[in-house]
């Protein structure tokens, strides 16, 4: 096979630190809410959640994107969402928020079947540089 495929998603490092961060919040709720401090319980159990939900995402739906000759599937909570390489428009849209630049890579997929559908990933989601994965992205579609 000329090109084979290739996949993107969060990087397993990042999930690991989100569950230690987890774990650890999880364990300053139950002593903060045992110091009789509910407040502070409160604010660290609301984090421990949220931090849980973040990394069960980033587990959940790796890889976030795969591409090979046939096309591109993007996986969701939902399931896997593919388009064959004619109907898949890629581009980088470069905004600035905060004083800072940040790409991301937008895929519209154009099933005649179906409205078209724009998915929009970041650096956090495909674990490498949006730029990169384009490049590959294109190097695939040949």
């Amino acid at each position: 096979m000329d090109n084979p495929g290739s996949s993107w998603g969060p990087k397993p490092s990042l999930l690991g630190v989100g569950a230690a961060l987890t774990v650890c919040a999880a364990a300053a709720t139950v002593w903060f809410a045992t110091t009789a401090d509910p407040q502070s319980a409160l604010l660290i159990g609301v984090f421990a959640v949220a931090s849980a939900m973040a990394t069960g995402y980033g587990a959940l739906v790796r890889p976030r994107l795969r591409a090979d000759a046939d096309g591109v599937r993007v996986r969701t909570l939902t399931g896997t969402d593919f388009a064959p390489w004619p109907a898949v428009h890629a581009r980088l849209v470069t905004t600035r928020r905060l004083g800072r630049d940040g790409t991301t890579l937008e895929l519209e997929f154009d099933d005649v079947s179906e409205e078209p559908r724009l998915i929009v990933l970041g650096w956090l989601d495909l674990g490498a540089d949006p730029d990169d994965v384009l490049d590959d992205l294109n190097r695939l579609r040949r």
